[in-house]
């Protein structure tokens, strides 16, 4: 089995020279913006915790019992030693705004042990709580002050010296769609204009305080904003649309995490290349996570983009999922050799996150080779 690196100690100074594409050049450092638990139970060879499927997505106050609560704190325990074993400079935490939304059930085809109930719950696109201004004036919308920081405030507390968290959010696109269901918000954006716009303004100001709260704990240095707009053949709406309501937004919460001297990231999947240079531009986003093979290589965005915003990930997860071990490392030099040279502007990491899907020694493999490549150009991993 591929070890871990026994030796590795956070470097956030060289992850935030990174980001920043900044010299001098160093070591390429890892990033992900997620694993799932059973993955990380995996690789730490301990059962996770807790469950969270058993509660169903909006059902979740059995997790408010003291035996969970519990549960639930050592899970962030794990995720810090997760962090630090596998050579992450942060540990990553989501902060959940609490917006009920619809959910279809399925069997869980992923094949991840730990969820033993055998189901998945799945975004209705079809449908959501919100159709109407009378839904919308009923809706449970939850008050900023109600926001749950505990696990966030939790790691802040137990994070090891030298690393950092990086705290992440859904975002103003995904979380303002999923209150209508996609297909529903598409046609609202012409038939109820001003009922999407008070959507997002209300996620807006929930994402808003959620971000203010995070930058004020000590050990918190990145904000990831998790939005995904686009699917492999373009955006989801209209990229007029974008960057009226949900890139200005986006703006917001990045003045918001540079104003206290934190980064500010951007995960979101799909074809963006029509929106790249205005998110960019209007963002003002210290980077920008989730790429994909079939959409463009990491390494062509890389050579388009890596003089304005750094570039984080890009190893394919069909290749993590489905390649042997032999694929992922070949992958893995491919990117390195054309992202990692100058040792700056780029961090290796999956495509999206390390999923339940993903078989463990292709995980490890791609880290292993990245500490390989990394000795071999910089003298140290």
């Amino acid at each position: 089995m591929i070890s871990a690196d026994e030796t590795h100690r956070p470097d956030f100074d060289n992850l935030r020279r990174t980001l920043l594409r900044e010299g001098p050049p160093g070591p390429v450092p890892f990033f992900e913006i997620g694993v799932d638990p059973p993955v990380i139970g995996e690789v730490l060879e301990e059962r996770f915790p807790l469950d969270i499927h058993v509660f169903g997505p909006q059902d979740l106050a059995p997790l408010q019992t003291e035996e969970n609560v519990l549960k639930a704190l050592h899970g962030v325990e794990m995720f810090v030693r997760f962090s630090q074993t596998m050579g992450y400079d942060t540990a990553f935490m989501y902060t959940l705004l609490n917006l009920p939304r619809s959910f279809r059930e399925t069997a869980d085809t992923a094949g991840g042990a730990e969820w033993s109930d055998g189901r998945r719950f799945w975004q209705d696109e079809t449908t959501g709580p919100i159709q109407s201004w009378a839904d919308f004036e009923r809706y449970p919308w939850p008050k900023p002050e109600e926001i749950n920081y505990a696990a966030l405030e939790y790691l802040n507390v137990i994070a090891p010296e030298g690393m950092k968290i990086t705290s992440a959010l859904f975002g103003i696109f995904e979380n303002s769609s999923w209150l209508m269901g996609l297909q529903n918000y598409a046609l609202a954006i012409y038939d109820q204009p001003g009922l999407v716009e008070a959507i997002i303004g209300r996620v807006a100001d929930l994402s808003a305080a959620a971000v203010k709260h995070a930058v004020t704990l000590d050990n918190v240095e990145i904000i990831v904003l998790c939005d995904d707009i686009g699917s492999n053949n373009g955006t989801l709406v209209k990229p007029d649309f974008l960057k009226k309501y949900i890139f200005p937004q986006h703006r917001r919460l990045a003045d918001i995490a540079h104003a206290a001297g934190k980064l500010f990231l951007l995960h979101s999947c799909g074809n963006l290349t029509a929106v790249m240079d205005d998110i960019i531009r209007i963002e003002q986003i210290d980077g920008k996570h989730s790429f994909q093979d079939i959409i463009m290589p990491v390494e062509d965005a890389y050579q388009r983009w890596g003089d304005r915003v750094s570039i984080l990930g890009g190893v394919d997860m069909d290749i993590l999922g489905r390649g042997t071990q032999e694929q992922v490392r070949r992958r893995v030099r491919e990117i390195l050799d054309r992202c990692g040279a100058r040792g700056t502007g780029y961090c290796l990491g999956s495509g999206n996150t390390i999923a339940t899907y993903v078989p463990r020694c292709n995980y490890l493999a791609m880290l292993d080779e990245g500490r390989r490549w990394n000795r071999e150009h910089f003298g140290t991993s």
